[in-house]
């Protein structure tokens, strides 16, 4: 997917599960001494996994919901039907998962915390849940696969970020339709329901009395297991409603907790997700996307966008002051696809030399006084050369610096300064295909 269709994708999933533009708006920053570090964080991985990667050709629960519009010109040939879909479990067998090395080349390539799907909208639990049957308490025997990826965060020193999508389609599976967008007449006239097997059905069967009482409190249910089973969770990354659980009990069980802000409408930080916002915003954000090429989970094609591309829109990110929390799919048996491991070596290599330039920094005067993404550190602003620039980069409205250096080499480089404006030629062999930084110095 291109990035125009991932931010169609985005609105499309948004609109489906409820979560309204006031859900990207709302912005109540918890001040816990224990919650502070997410506000320079930087990095994240997100971590989408479940029986969906099995197939390995459809996304994560969004496989079996005909007629997605993000995708229409694919024809439904990567949609199941959902009983298709939930057999999946039954040869879902992670024989070969070991967080502790995922997490490790992260660690080495600079990421500060990692977010890994416990539950997605197809609604099995990666934990041995005691509120019912579908999740890895019937498939795996109990095996829990939460706590081995907990426990690889804390070795390897990454904050630990739980995602937990309230929505589940296989609790609603006998009263929901699996045809997006039916009984919205506005949107998709004439559209109608679909059953498990994607067959047309006239009308919804209606919902038993308590099921929407049930309901909730399965979810409640499931949040509580999450925060108390597995120690200190340093973030909890909510996708829909209901708000089963207010934000003071959350805390109440986990008092230096970072929430985001998709099931009560507000939260510590913002997810806007795989589209820059249109200015810097205020307080806390965090940008999501797909480092693979295709959708949120697992398919078999394992191919990556480019380091320089991850890089470019990391150096954008943080040049506004958020996170940046990219996005991967791990195989059926548990194992990162090799590419993910030569992405993660190739981000090493390059923060060995120009990690100063991303990490602990904060936001520098872009778009207004560089035409280039800055970052800053005390006296030096680090000007972002992205893959593409072949043009001169131009920094207005500063004093003259002492030294222009290529962070990567050392070299200085040849600048003219008049005027208050320096202008710097970022041509020449020292160029790369990643984002090659400029640290522009002030005694």
């Amino acid at each position: 997917m291109s990035s125009q269709e991932e931010q169609k994708a985005a609105a499309a999933q948004h609109a489906a599960l409820g979560i309204g533009e006031q859900a990207q708006g709302g912005y109540r920053r918890t001040q816990h001494p224990d919650a502070q570090w997410f506000g320079n964080a930087g990095l994240g991985l997100f971590i989408h996994w479940g029986i969906s990667s099995v197939h390995g050709e459809i996304d994560l629960s969004w496989g079996m919901m005909a007629d997605t519009p993000w995708d229409a010109h694919l024809h439904n040939r990567n949609k199941v039907t959902p009983e298709e879909y939930f057999k999946l479990a039954e040869r879902f067998n992670p024989d070969r998962y070991d967080p502790d090395r995922w997490l490790r080349a992260a660690k080495e390539a600079g990421f500060r915390y990692a977010v890994m799907t416990t539950k997605h909208h197809d609604g099995f639990t990666l934990w041995p849940s005691a509120q019912g049957e579908w999740g890895v308490q019937t498939y795996l025997k109990g095996r829990d696969l939460v706590r081995p990826y907990v426990e690889a965060c804390r070795k390897n020193g990454l904050k630990v970020g739980l995602y937990y999508s309230p929505p589940d389609w296989y609790y609603h599976r006998h009263y929901m339709s699996f045809h997006y967008g039916s009984g919205d007449e506005q949107r998709f006239p004439g559209r109608v329901h679909y059953g498990l097997r994607h067959e047309p059905l006239a009308s919804l069967p209606p919902k038993p009395a308590g099921f929407d009482e049930a309901y909730r409190a399965y979810v409640r249910g499931h949040v509580e297991e999450l925060l108390t089973r597995y120690g200190q969770i340093d973030l909890l990354w909510f996708d829909g409603g209901p708000a089963v659980i207010s934000m003071e009990e959350i805390r109440a069980l986990q008092p230096g907790i970072v929430v985001n802000n998709r099931m009560h409408g507000y939260g510590d930080f913002f997810t806007p997700e795989c589209r820059m916002p249109e200015a810097p915003l205020e307080g806390w954000w965090e940008l999501c996307e797909i480092w693979p090429e295709g959708p949120w989970g697992y398919v078999k094609s394992e191919s990556y966008k480019s380091t320089g591309w991850m890089l470019s829109r990391l150096a954008q990110v943080r040049s506004w002051g958020g996170n940046y929390l990219i996005n991967v799919g791990p195989r059926p048996d548990g194992e990162m696809p090799t590419t993910y491991y030569q992405r993660m070596a190739e981000l090493a290599a390059w923060m060995a030399h120009s990690s100063e330039s991303l990490l602990d920094t904060a936001p520098g005067p872009f778009p207004q006084q560089c035409d280039v993404p800055v970052t800053t550190r005390g006296k030096t602003w680090y000007l972002h050369i992205l893959p593409e620039r072949e043009a001169p980069v131009q920094l207005r409205e500063i004093s003259r610096p002492t030294s222009v250096k290529a962070l990567r080499t050392g070299q200085d480089l040849p600048y003219a300064f008049y005027g208050g404006t320096l202008m710097v030629d970022v041509s020449g062999p020292w160029r790369t295909p990643l984002d090659d930084v400029v640290a522009v110095r002030w005694d």
